[in-house]
């Protein structure tokens, strides 16, 4: 639908904004999207290849960005091709996953380019179609890339730590876009869309448990994590949003608020 939708903590509407468009404010299928200490919204307004900034009220501040295919290489910063994921760190910059040129780019909350990392390839610390992205709350960034079935895991200064297979990401299709999120418990949640699941690791990727199945979930996507543990769970194909409580057995068991 071109927008974005602000709920209460119980699934309550409060607001909206955007349309289909190219203006300040308008959206071409928006994917990613992260919310700073001051509130501040970013949107990854995906086709429209930019960032938009707003503020808690949907205020339009800023937006970067702009069309160019890199052809996987680490060129013309600050440019994008469909991205995709935002992940915000503890001293508010951003991190974008800037999927068709697989690397990842950083930015003030401005939009100042601060740096970029990746670039077309298998080997550590490069990327085919880099999707979701998360900080967990030590600093370590972890980045699902997708096509290399694999999700890697950098610290704060993106020094590559380690990577761990991912065997169902199998298909290139254009919904098959995990995302990953970080609890303060010391879990990655990840998505794992055509098997209509989320799987569980630990940080240093362990497999802990998986939950969902088709019909239960269908090509879940985005996730969050609160402040309370819970997780949020975009379940794309059922057109809702899953809240699920902190306990790890009621995880397990699919257990929804």
């Amino acid at each position: 639908n071109n927008r974005i939708q602000k709920l209460s903590p119980d699934g309550q509407f409060l607001l909206q904004w955007g349309a289909l468009g190219t203006a300040p404010g308008q959206f071409n299928d928006p994917w990613g999207i992260a919310v700073d200490e001051k509130g501040n919204v970013y949107v990854a307004d995906t086709w429209n290849h930019r960032i938009q900034k707003f503020d808690s009220e949907g205020n339009f501040l800023t937006s970067w960005g702009y069309f160019v295919n890199t052809e996987g290489k680490l060129e013309q910063p600050g440019g994008f091709w469909g991205p995709r994921a935002i992940a915000i760190d503890s001293e508010g910059n951003l991190y974008v996953a800037d999927t068709g040129n697989k690397r990842i780019q950083k930015f003030s909350p401005e939009g100042i380019f601060l740096g970029q990392w990746g670039g077309l390839g298998n080997a550590e610390g490069l990327f085919d179609e880099p999707v979701g992205i998360a900080i967990d709350p030590a600093g370590n960034i972890y980045v699902a890339d997708t096509w290399n079935r694999r999700i890697q895991k950098f610290d704060e200064n993106f020094q590559f730590i380690k990577e761990w297979p991912i065997y169902g990401w199998e298909s290139r299709s254009v919904v098959n876009k995990p995302y990953l999120v970080a609890s303060p418990d010391g879990r990655l949640f990840v998505t794992d869309p055509e098997f209509h699941r989320v799987l569980v690791f630990d940080l240093e990727g362990n497999f802990l448990f998986t939950f969902g199945r088709y019909g239960e979930l269908n090509l879940p996507l985005g996730l969050a994590v609160d402040q309370q543990g819970n997780l949020y769970v975009a379940d794309s194909g059922n057109c809702r949003i899953l809240k699920f409580p902190f306990s790890s057995e009621e995880l397990k068991e699919g257990k929804m608020k």
